[in-house]
């Protein structure tokens, strides 16, 4: 029950840290938009009241009058006016008397915000208490105008600040709800791949990430994942075979040399017996160095080691030079060494990575095909791809044998009264690995016909970094 409530625990923090980050983002965005909205309200209101001003203030005498032509709908409009004599003495306007703010207003013919009783506005006019922009000045003769604007435009924008602050309180509630189904989506897929990843460090290789129906870019990752996860099994799982085949295909070549060595020493031996022990001493210890110079050679195919030379490699010749190599091995058994290739077929590869895969295949083909056989060896571009095949009328492999063969240090019952390793069909498809190529085991009808069927492209750099 824990790992649940963890999950929702997590949804729910990460889903407030991302709705919390909305808000104030809104917010701001909300304060910035009504700040610029109620700037240019004032400032409309304040060139307002200046140019009304320096429209009416010109003298006492005009000001009266033209104050009492403004007079009719002033109400409607907004518009206030007053202006009194040298007493107060109310001599025309819609406001009921000069409002006092902290003693006077300022007569300097500046725009002020004040706030005027609701006792000296008119009913018609506005109902309550007012914080208005007003205008004043003091005429020689004593009298003094006054002229404000009703803020109706101030007053609908704070209606619509807290029209858009409710506006945001909701969406700040959906974003946070949004965020805590996504984040519970999101925080399944990674508890998701969390479990498997701990699964996988228990020891369970063979555990895999789910991967739903959704085509996502979680899905797109697991696959990722999963892919990387079947390598590194696949090595795991070879670095253990090797291991195991190590210990027990090598007791077997040490004990006997350290036999013969015993057995040798147990008495006096004339120079010819010993020179035999020796020799064969010999024999078994380059069995092992071929061993383990094999086992190098699969290991830095398949880990992707490529200090050798990459280059454009010439496959005919190639293969003509192994034949001229192996032909007498094949005349000394009777055997027809056939070869095929037109022509120049290139492509980029190591050269002696190739060469040493190809005189693998070439190897095994002449030594289990019986005395009389025919071993061929073709080179062709087959629907724009690159080739290399050698074929035998030996024995073959069974078709359930031939993806277990290529593993290493594995030898079919047939073949384990003849010297080998088991080695060599490895190393030719970590080569092949390497080399982007497809290695592909059929039946010759008798024997067995293995292709080497290299990329369209043959794309592998030129000369790539070791």
């Amino acid at each position: 029950m824990k790992r649940p409530k963890l999950l929702a625990t997590s949804a729910l923090r990460l889903a407030l840290k991302y709705a919390l980050a909305y808000a104030v983002v809104l917010a701001l965005a909300v304060g910035a938009f009504l700040w610029s909205v109620n700037g240019h309200v004032e400032d409309e209101d304040r060139h307002w009241l200046e140019r009304e001003f320096v429209d009416i203030a010109s003298s006492s005498g005009e000001a009266l009058a033209r104050v009492r032509a403004r007079l009719p709908g002033a109400d409607q409009d907004g518009r206030v006016y007053l202006m009194v004599d040298r007493d107060g003495k109310r001599l025309a306007g819609n406001l009921l008397g000069w409002p006092e703010e902290d003693g006077e207003v300022a007569l300097d013919s500046e725009v002020h915000t004040i706030l005027i009783d609701e006792e000296l506005i008119p009913r018609a006019l506005y109902g309550d208490d007012a914080v208005w922009p007003v205008i004043a000045r003091q005429f020689t003769d004593g009298s003094r105008l006054l002229i404000a604007r009703r803020v109706d435009q101030e007053a609908e924008l704070m209606e619509l600040a807290e029209y858009l602050l409710e506006v945001v309180g909701v969406a700040v509630l959906l974003s946070l709800l949004l965020g805590l189904t996504i984040a519970l989506a999101i925080l399944r897929r990674m508890e998701t791949i969390s479990g498997t990843a701990g699964q996988i460090m228990a020891g369970d290789l063979g555990k895999r990430i789910p991967v739903s129906d959704r085509g996502d870019e979680f899905d797109a990752l697991a696959e990722r994942l999963n892919a990387m996860l079947d390598r590194i099994e696949y090595l795991v799982r070879g670095i253990r075979e090797v291991s195991d085949n190590v210990a027990h295909d090598l007791r077997s070549p040490l004990t006997r040399l350290r036999n013969t060595l015993e057995v040798t020493l147990l008495g006096r031996r004339s120079e010819e017996e010993y020179r035999e022990a020796l020799q064969q001493g010999v024999e078994d210890t380059q069995g092992l160095i071929d061993t383990f110079n094999a086992l190098l050679s699969i290991a830095q195919a398949e880990a992707g080691n490529r200090r050798a030379t990459w280059e454009r490699v010439d496959l005919c010749i190639v293969a003509h030079n192994l034949a001229d190599l192996y032909e007498p091995l094949a005349e000394e058994k009777s055997q027809t060494l056939l070869r095929r290739c037109e022509g120049e077929i290139s492509v980029t590869a190591s050269r002696n990575l190739l060469t040493q895969a190809l005189g693998n295949l070439l190897e095994n083909a002449l030594k289990y095909t019986p005395e009389g056989g025919t071993v061929s060896l073709t080179v062709a571009v087959v629907h724009n791809r690159a080739e290399m095949v050698v074929a035998d009328t030996g024995s073959g492999i069974p078709a359930a044998e031939r993806e277990h063969v290529l593993e290493r240090f594995v030898r079919l019952e047939s073949s384990r009264h003849t010297a080998g390793n088991g080695l060599g069909l490895s190393l030719v498809r970590a080569v092949c690995q390497m080399h982007g190529a497809e290695l592909i085991l059929g039946d010759a009808t008798p024997g067995l016909v293995v292709t080497i069927r290299f990329p369209l492209a043959a794309a592998l750099p030129k000369n790539p970094e070791p």
